[in-house]
């Protein structure tokens, strides 16, 4: 069982620390400037140092004063994640591919791939580098989010979805927010954790959440590391179409993977790990024996 003397106050101070730290790594040290497609090496190191950090941050947090198995959050793993998780990865970059090559084709903008992507003898390392940056990212982004699903669960779903977005919406107010962007982090943290409820694991989330951004950040655009490179700026409407889509792929085949199951009878496993993985491994054991 969780401990829960912490309370509330808990998330509070958990989400102070970790904009503290982000802050203190970003700005005072100035490594601010660093962060995007233009320099990937710093953006992968500065990324996956403050990425390890804030995993380590939040695993103390869950092991020292919430005496809490950092498992319990949802580190299974089984056949249903990983097809998720591959079927994310595919969807994501096919849907902007195809979105991005019709724009070129309708003359809004210019997208084309980069012929000499694979003459460059630093590529793998680069997308190495920004990948696990973006990977690490995601997934104490992830961890944290299903800490408190475990923490508010009581409330009832409605109440968790709008705490957990006003405070992603926080969360990444250290980057400057409009009302858009505090709108679109509104939407992307409940379609993550939507994932995360119905599939009991944080794998399927940190899958949909990483490559999501690697693929925006990175993988097209006009960095080092572009496979499509895309010139010009587009309008609102242009830019809300493929997030919009995105979001129901996402929502919809966690749907059809995992099932029908309500959201509110999901609440119910969290807090005791990925209950079906551990059941799946139960009978596959029982059936060797």
């Amino acid at each position: 069982m969780v401990n829960k003397i912490s309370g509330y106050k808990g998330l509070i101070l958990l989400c102070l620390m970790s904009l503290l730290l982000n802050y203190l790594i970003l700005y005072p040290l100035g490594l601010g400037q660093y962060d995007g497609p233009e320099h990937p090496y710093l953006f992968g190191i500065i990324n996956l140092a403050a990425g390890l950090l804030e995993l380590g941050l939040i695993t103390l947090y869950l092991r020292r004063v919430e005496r809490m198995p950092v498992r319990l959050v949802g580190l299974g793993w089984n056949r249903k994640h990983l097809i998720y998780s591959v079927t994310a990865v595919v969807m994501t970059l096919v849907l902007h591919l195809v979105y991005l090559k019709s724009l070129d084709e309708g003359g809004v903008l210019k997208a084309y791939f980069n012929v000499h992507y694979f003459e460059n003898a630093q590529l793998v390392p680069m997308l190495l580098c920004t990948g696990a940056g973006w990977f690490v990212n995601a997934f104490y982004e992830e961890l944290l989010r299903g800490y408190f699903a475990i923490k508010l669960k009581s409330l009832g779903p409605l109440p968790m979805f709008l705490i957990t977005g006003v405070t992603a919406i926080l969360m990444h107010a250290i980057n400057g927010l409009d009302w858009i962007y505090a709108i679109l982090i509104f939407i992307m943290n409940s379609t993550f954790l939507y994932v995360y409820l119905k599939s009991g694991s944080i794998y399927p989330a940190v899958a949909a959440h990483f490559i999501y951004n690697f693929t925006l950040g990175h993988l097209f655009g006009s960095g080092a590391v572009a496979f499509l490179i895309v010139e010009g700026e587009l309008p609102l409407w242009y830019t809300l179409t493929p997030i919009a889509l995105y979001v129901i792929l996402i929502l919809v085949t966690a749907k059809l993977i995992y099932g029908d199951a309500s959201i509110t009878h999901c609440l119910g496993n969290l807090g005791r790990g990925d209950v079906r993985s551990a059941h799946a491994q139960s009978s596959r054991r029982s059936k060797v024996m």
